[in-house]
């Protein structure tokens, strides 16, 4: 849980470099690394070993298995890596782009791949050392104990790949994923729903205040909240956030006003430089982004190419069972105070949800049925949060089914589900 909630107010420099982290290239090199340091570490070693010992165990023998690594593991990591990249473009185009990324972030993708190429140079460092001898009998003993150890790994390595493949990239594992992200930004925003500031309904008189811009446009990915505390406090200002995680600034979108007797270029760019900017969205702080995702998928898997409402229907149903979670905190916490933070709409929620699949599927009543069903539910499981919204959308999603529906006790059976829905107390 700590981890979780320390996802959400990390600096702007540990955001980067956990995103970095998670990319594949970073998780490749630190176990290419660490395999050349592996093979190097027996020339070290090998004066502590026996020399006899090495003609007991036939260390000799660790030149041919490395000779059969070194010519079997590069094919393999690039087969394995052909493979996943297929899965990738297979999922972008069953479900969305934007769900790609979970995708690429996956571990037992990265571990798999890294201990392939791993292995690949562990044997080619191996090789090279026996070759010009820079081994003796003692890290000869040494290089075969580890040349062992990589076989395990690799073989490990293998059984979880071919375990991995069996779902990798097709729409259950997706939409698993992608839940399971929104499930935990979701979970992280509620406890913080404004990020520990005060409450903002509305923007004050924005005539009287200094907006802050970008120096460049793009979605608003992260904001380091603690960095804004400080300066705010050692500037003796207070700052309006305009442009929340998830919302696009540019020129003219500031990114948030200030209250400030005297401002600097320095000041400026220390303010912008907390707010982590990009050309997509993401879940650290903004799980409202989930919604969207889910959206896309279902929209793709009832355009008239898939024609997959049961894809559609699947979705309605995960983000249910998400928006059903919604706790809000009756008194959040208020330790930046002299920050004012927008907090998360249901209604935003609910819109971007609900209104791409039902003007998507408006003419199919089972998607219709179960849109105006999970309204219904909402309304009952979390009245205090989603009744307004649910029954402005389901007005709406009538209103589409009506409009493309042809059967008469068709549009009688969604008309119950909306009465019962505005009738709810």
């Amino acid at each position: 849980m700590f981890g979780k909630m320390a996802a959400l107010f990390q600096s702007s420099l540990i955001f980067r470099l956990r995103r970095m982290m998670s990319q594949i290239w970073a998780k490749v090199t630190a176990y290419s690394l660490l395999s050349v340091v592996t093979a190097l570490a027996a020339i070290w070693l090998g004066p502590f070993i026996p020399s006899d010992l090495a003609f007991r165990i036939g260390a000799d023998a660790a030149e041919a298995i490395l000779n059969i690594v070194a010519t079997s593991m590069l094919t393999v990591a690039t087969f394995s890596l052909g493979i996943m990249a297929n899965a990738i473009a297979g999922a972008a185009d069953s479900a969305t782009p934007r769900a790609t990324p979970i995708l690429l972030e996956d571990r037992t993708s990265q571990n798999v791949l890294a201990t392939f190429l791993g292995a690949f140079l562990f044997s080619l460092v191996g090789i090279i050392g026996l070759k010009v001898g820079v081994y003796e009998d003692g890290g000869r003993v040494i290089l075969f104990a580890m040349t062992l150890l990589v076989i395990l790994l690799i073989f490990v390595a293998f059984i979880r790949w071919i375990n991995a493949l069996r779902t990798f990239g097709r729409i259950p594992d997706t939409l698993g994923r992608i839940e399971q992200a929104v499930e935990d930004a979701l979970e992280r925003r509620l406890a913080h729903p404004y990020l520990d500031c005060h409450p903002l309904k509305e923007l004050p008189d924005t005539a009287q205040l200094l907006p802050i811009c970008a120096a460049r446009s793009g979605f608003v990915q992260h904001i380091d909240i603690h960095e804004l505390q400080a300066l705010a406090e050692a500037h003796d200002m207070w700052i309006w956030i305009n442009r929340a995680p998830g919302r696009y600034a540019c020129s003219v979108r500031p990114l948030a006003y200030l209250q400030i007797s005297e401002m600097s270029e320095d000041l400026a760019g220390k303010l912008r430089r907390c707010f982590t900017l990009g050309p997509m969205r993401t879940f650290a702080q903004d799980p409202q982004f989930g919604m969207i995702v889910f959206a896309e998928t279902a929209s793709r898997a009832l355009s008239p190419a898939v024609n997959d409402p049961g894809t559609a229907i699947d979705v309605l149903r995960r983000a249910m069972g998400i928006l059903l979670r919604w706790q809000e905190r009756a008194d959040p916490e208020r330790l930046h105070d002299r920050i004012y933070m927008p907090g998360l709409g249901p209604g935003d929620f609910l819109q971007d949800l609900i209104r791409p699949i039902a003007r998507d599927g408006a003419g199919i009543v089972e998607v219709q049925h179960v849109l105006l069903a999970v309204l219904r539910d909402l309304a009952l499981g979390q009245p205090d949060v989603f009744t307004a919204p649910a029954r402005a959308q389901a007005r709406e999603v009538l209103a589409r089914a009506e409009a493309a529906l042809t059967l008469d006790s068709e549009k009688a059976e969604l008309r119950a589900i909306v009465s019962d829905l505005l009738d709810e107390a």
